[in-house]
């Protein structure tokens, strides 16, 4: 029998749910002496460890609400498909035979440990009814193991008959130091009981919950996790360093994790989804990015209510210090400088854009960004496509309704970001002219040779040499603040698999002291958000004013946002090529067959807080509406 039979909750788990009942008040737990059963404590020299077998640790609060919850989401004819029954406890006396499932109390707590490589079989730990305790004996043959003094294997039901056959999953009692702490421990054999049952019970039953359940990774888990990241002989040469310094700070960030939990909580119309980090210290570049000294009671930034209420996918973050994003931006830059000399780029034309650029990135401070699409109209030009392929119109009118806008918004003066854009497209036309062409063994830069196979007029190869792109800097719309930027970059294609010739619009656009960036191809749309986000007596139209938008006001955060399945798709969408094409009219169609065809909102928020120890705590909160529950499943189900 799989062990799906005896752990249906634990599995299900994974799963999102409905609204959950009322919860009732727990009932006082009465005195009682410790049962016959028992065997004397053993003082242990040192708490138990975690098994060396360990992948991770499964608790779930109440199993039977849990069970509810899973079983309300699916259809009723796939819930039994799948498990068996709607009655939990039928399930479990498939696994462990009826009258151990009798004595377990499926209102408290549930706690598994999964064993192996992959987690491939597991020791659960299930409360026992306490009224059930004193009777133990009676009702079933038990025996000490004598390794384990105090664990007891129950070798069958004293009224089973002599030809019944044996339950497919072997237990034990651990009766505990009170009545109500007694335990039922099962699993494929006695020897992973063995294994499990003292860290089970004398460590994760006492540790508190406060939430409804938990996914607890060991550290064996994290520490072969390290190992994948850091594998040297997994990074491809053609990567060059920065593909090398991404291993490298993926393995570091990961070093530093000393613990990861997963938790879900239930909600009366939602379901809360929560990622929580544990650092050891702050040693890696990314963890001091990711996890920064954050005020405890900083509000959202401002601009993040000013982007357009259409907004698909929204993020903000209050952003570290420039002392934390240091070490990073240095090693990014590093990284960049090597592989462009190598490349073939002039060092000195070079250190003159990378210095330039390295003042305005990963500097720290509020960042805003949001983006959005039409999906209405993408759906209607694919179809279009979809009729007539041949025709180039039909292909070009798709690509151009999958592209979308981006907005981005910094606390800084816009004077200093537009004449910088200015100097890095001027100094990046004198970089590009000087290039030189790249030898085989990649030491460009230092290889003697004349400048040549660089593009003439500021032209920039890219994409492989797909295309050509040029810029210039053209009047901005009127109906934008005085002074902005407006930049056209002009892609022709340079062979027959490159993107149809296209131009995409860079706004840089000040607000006070505040900047807004805006990118896109559709010129209209994209003037017109950028009209809303900068307009500080409009309110209407914008994220702010949208309905049911107070939980992402909550202070404190690090970061937030919000997004959607669909929104997601759009954003990743690429229309490049007929088969790109394809594809996306494959996964929108998939869309709007979803329940709520992908457009329920997701907000999400994260905290940070930086430790005494130097030790360091992040916190993803993800919040699951019911009918964006319903996405998911229908979705993961296809």
């Amino acid at each position: 029998m799989k062990r799906a039979a005896l752990l249906p909750i634990a599995l299900l788990t994974a799963c999102a749910g409905a609204p959950a009942p009322q919860r009732a008040p727990d009932a006082p737990v009465l005195a009682a002496p410790r049962p016959a059963v028992a065997a004397p404590a053993v003082a242990a020299a040192q708490p138990a460890t975690a098994p060396a077998e360990l992948a991770f640790v499964l608790r779930i609060a109440h199993p039977k609400r849990t069970w509810d919850n899973v079983a309300r989401l699916l259809p009723s004819s796939a819930f039994v498909f799948t498990i068996g029954s709607t009655d939990p406890t039928k399930v479990l006396a498939q696994a462990v035979g009826p009258e151990l499932a009798a004595i377990v109390d499926l209102d408290r707590p549930l706690d598994v440990a999964f064993l192996g490589t992959m987690g491939d079989h597991a020791v659960a730990s299930l409360s026992v009814a306490e009224q059930d305790v004193p009777r133990l004996a009676d009702r079933f043959a038990l025996k000490e193991l004598k390794e384990h003094p105090g664990l007891l294997r129950v070798e069958r039901a004293r009224d089973a008959e002599p030809d019944d056959e044996a339950p497919p999953w072997a237990c034990a009692f651990d009766p505990g130091e009170r009545r109500d702490g007694a335990r039922l421990l099962c699993g494929t054999n006695v020897e992973d009981i063995e294994t499990a049952a003292a860290y089970l019970v004398q460590v994760v039953a006492r540790e508190p919950l406060d939430a409804d359940a938990r996914i607890e990774l060991s550290e064996r888990t994290l520490r072969q996790a390290v190992e994948e990241a850091s594998g040297a002989g997994d990074a491809d040469e053609d990567d060059g360093r920065a593909g090398a310094l991404g291993q490298e700070l993926a393995a570091g960030f990961l070093r530093d994790i000393e613990r990861l939990n997963v938790d879900l909580t239930w909600g009366r119309a939602d379901v809360e989804v929560g990622l929580t980090l544990r650092f050891a210290g702050r040693r890696s570049p990314l963890t001091l990015a990711f996890a920064p000294a954050a005020a405890q009671d900083a509000a959202p930034p401002p601009a993040f209510f000013r982007l357009p209420a259409d907004t698909a996918v929204a993020f903000h973050t209050q952003g570290a210090s420039r002392a934390e994003l240091t070490p990073l931006r240095e090693a990014v830059f590093k990284a960049l400088r090597d592989d462009m000399i190598d490349d073939g780029y002039d060092e000195t034309r070079l250190d003159q854009v990378l210095d330039r650029l390295e003042t305005l990135a990963l500097t720290g401070g509020p960042f805003v960004f949001g983006a959005g699409a039409n999906g209405a109209a993408a759906e209607k030009a694919l179809a279009a496509y979809q009729r007539d392929k041949g025709a180039q119109r039909a292909q070009k009118a798709a690509r151009l309704a999958l592209q979308g806008w981006m907005l981005a918004s910094v606390e800084e003066p816009a004077p200093t970001w537009i004449s910088s854009v200015k100097e890095l497209l001027l100094r990046g036309d004198e970089l590009d002219k000087l290039k030189r062409s790249a030898p085989k063994d990649g030491n460009t830069a230092r290889a003697a040779g004349k400048p040549g196979g660089a593009p003439k007029d500021g032209a920039r190869k890219d994409d492989e040499d797909k295309q050509r792109t040029t810029h210039a800097i053209v009047r901005a719309p009127a109906s934008l603040p005085a002074g902005t930027l407006h930049v056209e970059l002009r892609s022709k294609p340079l062979t027959k698999d490159a993107p149809p010739a296209h131009t995409t619009h860079l706004y840089v656009v000040p607000a006070g002291q505040r900047t807004w960036f805006g990118i896109g191809e559709d010129e209209a749309a994209l003037v017109d958000r950028l009209r809303v986000a900068v307009d500080p007596g409009r309110d209407e139209g914008t994220l702010g004013a949208a309905p049911d938008i107070d939980v992402l006001r909550r202070r404190g955060t690090l970061a937030g946002g919000l997004f959607s399945l669909a929104g997601l798709t759009l954003l990743a969408a690429n229309g490049d090529t007929p088969e790109a094409l394809d594809k996306v009219a494959k996964d929108l169609a998939a869309l709007a067959a979803l329940p709520a065809r992908g457009g329920v909102a997701i907000p999400l928020a994260v905290t940070s807080e930086v430790l005494g120890s130097g030790a360091a705590r992040l916190d993803v909160r993800v919040r699951l509406t019911h009918a964006g529950i319903q996405d998911a499943i229908a979705l993961l189900a296809r």
